[in-house]
């Protein structure tokens, strides 16, 4: 009996008494920590010093500034709650995202070339635009087709009514689909040939381009303000075909002769032919 009293004593003994929840030093590390994490995010998300205040736009011409202040603002404020008439949105700067800003900003505008974006903190977004310049004007071939303004790399950004004067027109027989403002119509290797010839024909002779027409994808005739037209070939060698262009207005055709001339064809390796 002894012995069993002895041995409940012992078990009584082993069994100790638990803290309360409050007085646990984990429990607390816990709170703080939740309370870290729900400040850090109240002040990543909603802290009024972090709110996208002031959008600076700068180095845009025929873009309204405006127009994309709207569209940047629209962007930048974030819906972060969504459930029935409850909407809670962030104009944080750390939610700003300037390669989706960019993308969608050159989207929208395809006259604008290129577009940097810059976080100004606390509440700043710095914008500096780029346009296009126009170097041409590109036309669908058909009588009815359209014609549109067309950057150096040959990208098609602004729908024209009237053609201005004393500028190119750049044509192609490659493909009569629809174009949209915004595509790349015209290869950057053709337009900076267009561009070669243009600034010898007129620095050496006075002389400018009125029609540059891609016939196929080895051809490119230009005609001239003289009424007269260049055969090139795309295929070869055509820094050596404006050499040879160059040579022949200069020791071969004369000012006078050129009143009469139909075409200098350049296609055939070293030789030049004209009538």
């Amino acid at each position: 009996m002894s012995y069993r009293k002895k041995h409940i004593k012992n078990k009584i003994h082993k069994i100790t008494r638990k803290k309360p929840t409050f007085k646990n030093s984990i429990f607390w590390i816990s709170v703080l920590l939740v309370i870290l994490v729900f400040a850090s995010l109240y002040f990543l998300l909603f802290f009024s010093g972090c709110q996208v205040e002031n959008i600076i736009i700068f180095g845009n011409e025929k873009i309204k500034t405006t127009d994309i202040k709207n569209l940047v603002s629209k962007n930048i404020a974030k819906k972060i709650i969504s459930i029935g008439i409850l909407n809670i949105e962030s104009k944080s700067i750390f939610l700003t995202n300037p390669p989706e800003l960019q993308k969608m900003i050159l989207n929208t505008f395809p006259i604008i070339e290129s577009v940097t974006i810059e976080k100004k903190f606390p509440q700043s977004i710095n914008l500096k635009i780029s346009e296009r310049k126009p170097v041409a004007v590109f036309c669908q071939p058909d009588q009815n087709g359209k014609c549109f303004f067309i950057d150096k790399n040959g990208v098609i950004f602004e729908e024209l009514q009237n053609i201005p004067q004393n500028i190119a027109i750049i044509k192609q027989l490659l493909n009569n689909n629809e174009v949209f403002t915004g595509e790349n119509i015209i290869g950057k290797n053709i337009m900076d040939l267009i561009s070669k010839i243009e600034a010898v024909l007129r620095d050496n002779f006075q002389i400018n381009i009125t029609e540059a027409l891609v016939a196929d994808p080895i051809r490119l005739d230009v005609k001239t303000s003289e009424n007269w037209q260049i055969y090139f070939n795309l295929n070869s060698n055509t820094d050596l075909q404006i050499i040879k262009l160059n040579s022949l207005l200069k020791d071969e055709i004369s000012k006078t002769s050129r009143a009469s001339l139909q075409y200098i064809d350049l296609r055939f390796g070293d030789r030049a032919y004209y009538k």
